[in-house]
């Protein structure tokens, strides 16, 4: 378990969902995160969802946590071990994940004098590849945390993006999980495609309804299915488990329409609260090593007060 230093507070949690813009915030995070997702199809194909986001994470960490606190750097070893480690996959998938990242030009092979050991380095591409994935949230976060426009421009600092992918790291390392504020959403997490398509279902409601929406929204499994590239099977099992757990209720003539249920619209609402203020905090902590720490003031700290 996670020390409860490093969670966010429940009060602080509570305090960002009752912020006016904080359905635009969760809107906006989201239709970043299903717009991202159709887009790395490659990846997808190998890890769930949660190992799937969090593995590139952990070769960035190791990648800059060289010679920090006994790792060694971003070697093949040191992923396997790390990945076995946090429980994402095993070393053969871990392996099989790393062969993909080269081969689409992820990570790449660097000289060492130690002819021993074989680190590989993170190319331009998957720093800017992550550089969009944070602004995307950066950009919505800024709806209820003012702060999150100085992360966004500050992304730009090869200083700040070090500590930032350090502090995300090393807190997820020491146990914090965005999903311990969430854990109905779990089982979305750990399938392939889970979470956007519950995302992208709340997407389907019109600009003017609330978000999540509490009306029924259009449920098309085939639609699901060719959208995320994933079975029939896949989006039937995953929408009777969430029906099963009180989450959805599929309803209409024909089943054409699914409702959001209130535990289910709570859960999205806490485990994004969760995530904004946890990269809100890595990023404050980044700002100030790199020397920005004048330009913003914390947005936990603020909204904790």
């Amino acid at each position: 378990m996670p020390s409860t230093e490093l969670m966010p507070t429940a009060d602080a949690i509570t305090r960002l969902r009752g912020l006016p813009g904080f359905a635009e915030a969760m809107r906006a995070s989201t239709a970043a995160a299903v717009r991202l997702y159709r887009g790395d199809r490659i990846l997808n194909a190998l890890l769930s969802d949660r190992a799937r986001a969090l593995f590139p994470h952990v070769a960035l960490y190791l990648h800059f946590a060289e010679h920090r606190e006994g790792e060694l750097g971003l070697t093949v070893g040191a992923m396997k071990e790390m990945c076995v480690r946090l429980g994402l996959c095993s070393g053969g998938r871990c392996e099989a994940m790393l062969a993909l990242m080269r081969a689409t030009g992820m990570v790449a092979s660097a000289p060492h004098l130690d002819r021993r050991r074989r680190p590989l380095v993170p190319t331009d591409k998957l720093i800017m590849l992550h550089r969009e994935r944070w602004g995307a949230q950066f950009d919505a976060m800024s709806a209820v945390l003012p702060a999150a426009v100085a992360y966004r421009s500050a992304l730009n600092d090869p200083a700040f993006v070090k500590t930032f992918v350090l502090e995300l790291g090393g807190r997820f390392i020491a146990g914090l999980r965005v999903l311990d504020g969430a854990p109905e959403l779990e089982p979305f997490a750990e399938r392939t495609a889970g979470m956007v398509i519950l995302f992208s279902l709340a997407q389907s409601a019109g600009p003017n309804e609330a978000f999540p929406p509490a009306s029924p929204v259009p449920l098309s499994i085939n639609g699901l299915a060719t959208r995320f590239s994933v079975s029939r099977k896949h989006v039937l099992t995953l929408i009777r488990d969430a029906e099963e757990r009180g989450l959805l209720a599929r309803g209409g003539a024909g089943n054409d329409a699914i409702t959001i249920l209130p535990p289910g619209r709570e859960a999205i609402e806490r485990m994004l609260a969760t995530m904004f203020l946890y990269m809100s905090e890595c990023a404050d902590v980044a700002l100030q090593a790199a020397g920005r720490e004048g330009r913003t003031v914390g947005a936990v700290a603020s909204l904790s007060a």
